[in-house]
């Protein structure tokens, strides 16, 4: 298994006992639960438990998800749901050391839409070649901006190929984007 094998796939071959497929799904869709938590208020601390709950919950529900194309649908609504939770039982047993979450500190709609957006970036991400992918991390991984001839050095690569080498990757990005929904990226 590896990080571009489809959720279907990966499903079945964690039903069968596959670690490997099971490490997958968790990579993939792990920093998409922890940034749930942490919009819907959570500590970072509680939002790693959080992601540990949702999988917990996963590992129960596998066999039984229908439509097993939506699994990231399944893991987001999942994800609110016991964020929620938690952060309902973390007032009543610590109301002085938790703040009231506003009514807007839930996902909105729009917050959704961007979360389901940076998860099917980082899909995408995963299912293009390893340099494109060392490329762009190295790129836009970071909050400062490396110029080319630094990204040159670090990646072996031709202070001018980094340009072309970059549009390349980007569209091979967003054609993976387009692959897993075309309404999206349109």
């Amino acid at each position: 298994m590896n990080a571009s094998t489809d959720d279907p796939t990966l499903i079945d071959a964690s039903l069968r006992g596959d670690a490997k497929a099971w490490t997958v799904l968790v990579e993939r869709y792990g920093q998409h639960v922890w940034s749930i938590g942490r919009r819907c208020g959570l500590s970072e601390a509680d939002a790693e438990d959080l992601v540990q709950a949702v999988f917990a919950s996963l590992v129960e529900q596998l066999g039984r998800i229908a439509d097993r194309t939506r699994l990231a649908g399944w893991i987001t609504t999942t994800a609110k749901r016991e964020a929620w939770r938690m952060a309902d039982r973390a007032r009543r047993e610590r109301p002085s050391q938790v703040e009231v979450l506003e009514q807007d500190a839930w996902l909105e709609e729009e917050d959704l839409e961007r979360l389901e957006r940076r998860q099917a970036v980082r899909t995408a991400l995963a299912r293009v070649d390893a340099r494109c992918r060392s490329l762009l991390q190295e790129l836009f991984g970071s909050a400062q901006t490396p110029s080319y001839e630094m990204v040159a050095s670090r990646m072996g690569l031709s202070e001018n190929s980094v340009g072309a080498t970059r549009r390349r990757c980007l569209e091979g990005v967003l054609e993976k984007l387009r692959g897993l929904d075309p309404g999206l990226f349109a």
